[in-house]
């Protein structure tokens, strides 16, 4: 009996732009990746199916010092597909800019602060049901904004704090279907939600050598009129580290906790081996 079997890995990741001199207003931190895994298998005695996956990664983080204050611009985005045995599904979609806007620092390290965030995703989302697919999310729904006054701490090169008790969040459902199933926490029929509460945002990016590097992302909130086991938490890390001068491995986390999306904690890893071009 013939037998052939073909995997492929396919990745270009990372594109890294980095500028890191402290003696400058603008800096900037950028990693562009694509990774796909593609697996074909024909009289293949262990069984298996074919199957295929590709993901997108992007993460864009410019800081500007004047002298009397300093701005934070944050890009995220991920976009994820797999194909099994024919059927198409998404594994990642998220589309992400956060802007922080904090005092420099003068006398002390904790100047007054304000942050806005707006996140989304760009196509339909599904859950798998007994027979069907369930539509579960979409772009345009939802939406997240927030926009947050408080206290933030930029003196170090490494990390920016951001600390927020007067934050807002509301939460946007555009897609009628979802509406009416009163989907993200947003009453059924009503298209918007609003929450009050605090908030804490930590970014952090160190280049601990030539070869290795980790970018992080965290925020919490904490809704004023909800119970304590209701706070939204999220966690975002991408580590990178260049085998040599052409490769690389990247590995990407995400934990996510929002009783609103799903009363479960939430996880996505992913592992990356390939080509990376990076700028210093």
């Amino acid at each position: 009996m013939k037998k052939t079997i073909l995997i492929l890995l396919i990745v270009v990741s990372p594109f890294v732009a980095k500028s890191t001199d402290t003696t400058k207003v603008f800096s900037r931190n950028a990693i562009y990746s694509v990774s796909g895994a593609f697996t074909e298998l024909d009289n293949w005695n262990a069984g298996g199916e074919n199957s295929s996956n590709i993901s997108f990664l992007i993460h864009e983080n410019w800081v500007k010092k004047d002298p009397s204050f300093t701005t934070v611009h944050l890009l995220e985005g991920n976009y994820g597909l797999s194909r099994q045995a024919g059927t198409l599904t998404k594994n990642a979609d998220r589309l992400e800019f956060t802007t922080t806007l904090t005092g420099s620092p003068k006398v002390t390290e904790w100047n007054l602060s304000s942050q806005f965030n707006v996140k989304t995703q760009l196509a339909a989302g599904y859950a798998k049901g007994d027979t069907t697919l369930i539509p579960v999310s979409n772009f345009g729904a939802p939406i997240y904004g927030q926009f947050s006054f408080g206290v933030g701490n930029n003196s170090r090169e490494n990390w920016q704090l951001f600390l927020s008790p007067m934050a807002g969040k509301s939460t946007t459902v555009l897609d009628a279907d979802l509406r009416d199933k009163a989907a993200f926490g947003v009453d059924a029929g009503a298209t918007w939600r609003l929450e009050a509460g605090a908030k804490i945002t930590l970014n952090y990016n160190q280049q601990f050598s030539d070869a290795f590097s980790v970018t992080a992302k965290s925020d919490i909130f904490y809704n004023y009129w909800g119970p304590l086991s209701a706070t939204d938490f999220m966690l975002d890390v991408i580590a990178l580290y260049k085998i040599e001068e052409a490769f690389s491995v990247n590995a990407h986390v995400q934990l996510i906790r929002d009783i609103d999306q799903i009363d479960a904690w939430q996880r996505r890893s992913v592992l990356g081996i390939g080509l990376a071009y990076t700028i210093k």
